[in-house]
């Protein structure tokens, strides 16, 4: 890999399992013992993403009806929290008549226990229930 370029890429074989084996400079490059991969099943792609913790959290809001002011309360609660660093989301989707959040964190990060998370995210306008639990190892 020379200095000017911005990828690296290898075909790797995928094998069913647990565990993820990557080329020797790649783990170099990404310093991280711990890597969250997230299958998005629309495209049936895997994005990997470097994290410095076992624990990640991933959250879903389904969301009754959409309001207008449902992103600006849902950026006051992660702002309230101390969530700043979203790893992923999938942003606000809509599958026949539900709608949804969905996003992955590491919780080291917030101000607040995860329950007292859960609560604010109860009070937004339109939540009609959160998933909040630790993504499985």
């Amino acid at each position: 890999m020379s200095k000017g370029d911005m990828t690296q890429a290898r075909v790797l074989k995928i094998e069913k399992g647990d565990t993820i084996t990557l080329p020797g400079e790649f783990v170099e490059k990404i310093g991280h013992d711990y890597g969250l991969a997230i299958l998005v099943v629309k495209d049936g792609n895997v994005k990997l993403y470097p994290v410095d913790s076992e624990h990640v959290m991933y959250l879903k809001l389904v969301i009754d009806k959409l309001s207008k002011s449902f992103l600006e309360e849902l950026t006051m609660v992660f702002m309230e929290v101390g969530l700043e660093d979203i790893l992923f989301t999938s942003g606000i989707c809509q599958a026949a008549d539900q709608c949804y959040y969905e996003c992955y964190f590491t919780p080291k990060q917030l101000s607040v226990d995860v329950r007292d998370l859960e609560r604010r995210l109860n009070d937004i306008t339109g939540v009609r229930s959160v998933m909040l639990n630790e993504v499985a190892k």
